[in-house]
């Protein structure tokens, strides 16, 4: 089962601002929906609470969380460890850490594949993503650079190398 990551950076590696992203990039929206949609994605708390408390459609939505959460199409695991438990069981050949940064930075050792959307500039947040072993990871694929409005952006997918320590 691949372990990925899906995320947006600016290029001062800011992905939030507020409990939000700060821009609005319509193509990046699709394109999330466009890999993520038919698999199981995982998110923290606040991550969720970003979504509007509504779980998305087409996907397994579950968030990790020590509160008590009864919002229904949603499964919720109160540890890492039952986290893992769920991982171990799920029959998906893929699934998606979608954030927030302390998720990331606890299943970083565990994910095997990155999709990064990167925006270009400094769009000032107050959460960056977690420091990336790029080195552990080969670049399969870069989109050339596109325009939306004032933002120029490009996806990107890395897949971990087995052989890296």
């Amino acid at each position: 089962m691949e372990i990925s990551m899906i995320w947006a950076e600016d290029e001062a590696g800011w992905i939030g601002k507020a409990q939000a992203v700060p821009w609005h990039l319509s193509a990046d929206l699709k394109h999330f929906k466009a890999v993520t949609s038919g698999h199981p994605i995982i998110m923290g708390a606040t991550t969720f609470l970003s979504l509007g408390q509504r779980p998305l459609p087409n996907r397994t939505n579950v968030v990790v969380t020590h509160r008590t959460l009864t919002t229904a199409g949603i499964e919720v695991v109160h540890s890492l460890t039952e986290l893992r438990n769920w991982l171990a069981q799920t029959t998906a050949e893929e699934v998606f850490i979608i954030g927030g940064a302390n998720l990331y930075a606890q299943m970083l050792p565990q994910v095997t594949r990155l999709y990064r959307t990167v925006i270009t500039g400094d769009h000032q947040g107050d959460t960056k993503i977690p420091v990336i072993p790029y080195h552990e990871f080969t670049l399969v694929s870069k989109t050339a650079p596109a325009k939306e409005g004032d933002a120029e952006y490009s996806f990107e997918l890395w897949q971990r190398q087995l052989d890296v320590q």
